[in-house]
This record gives structure tokens, sequence and C-alpha cells, in this order.
């Protein structure tokens, strides 16, 4: 019986540092180095709560093979820095769980023009003049 194994080449997410809410794209090369096709189920995961996720998808690679995979992020709202984590599964067991070499940073920008200076609850037109004149 050939044990199921799988190797990650790289993991590339680019700048680690992204908007709150905005999309992204990681991408790994995964390799399986046995001499047997397995089926995978793989998820890229930001935290260790999994605040965002790409969630779990199911590649097949072939004996000796390799694939390039994309995984989908919608980047958490909360300001924070987060690990990055991809698991592997074959047949429900857990076979690599790799940790991203960076972590990621979410930033949340500040918009001047739907701020509300005043305090008063409303976002009038004389805080939007005011904001666009700064």
């Amino acid at each position: 019986m050939i044990k199921s194994l799988v190797k990650a080449e790289s993991l590339e997410l680019g700048d680690p540092t992204f908007e709150a809410g905005s999309i992204h794209v990681a991408r790994t090369t995964l390799i399986n180095p046995t001499t047997k096709q397995f089926i995978y189920d793989v998820e890229l995961y930001l935290g260790a709560t999994k605040v965002a996720t790409s969630g779990v998808g199911s590649i097949t690679i072939p004996a000796g093979g390799s694939l390039i995979v994309d995984f989908t992020l919608v980047m958490p709202i909360a300001e924070d820095t987060y690990p990055v984590y991809l698991d592997v599964s074959v047949a429900g067991e857990l076979i690599a769980h790799y940790p991203a070499i960076e972590d990621v940073v979410i930033t949340v920008l500040f918009d001047p023009l739907s701020y509300d200076f005043n305090g008063n609850g409303v976002i009038d037109l004389n805080e939007m003049v005011a904001a666009a004149q700064d």
C-alpha cells in the first residue's frame, strides 16, 4: 500500500499587506511524490480560527506529477496580522499542514467622505466639503 504524500513547492501571495474586505488569489504548486495518483482536499486559511478561508476544494494529482492551485480569499474586516496556513488531506486524514513564511497584514483605509467629524451621527454636506478640501 502506498502512503499518500504531498509537497508544497511555493506559496505566492505577493505583497502581504491587504485592504480589509478585498479579494485576493494565492497560488501554490503542489507535488505528488508517490507512484500513485491521489485526490487531495486542500484549504488555505488565515489565522488558527480560520477568520478567512478559501473553502475546501478537491484536486487530483497524478503519480509523480504536480499541479498549480489557486486559492481565492476574501480578506477579513478586522485590522490585524494573521498567519497563513495550507492544509492538505486525503480521505479525511490531514497529511500536511503548511504555515506560510510571511503573515498577512490587514489594513483599514480611512475614508474622510464617510466619517462623521462632528459626532452628530450624520455625515452632512458641510463635513464632506471640509474633508474634500483637506
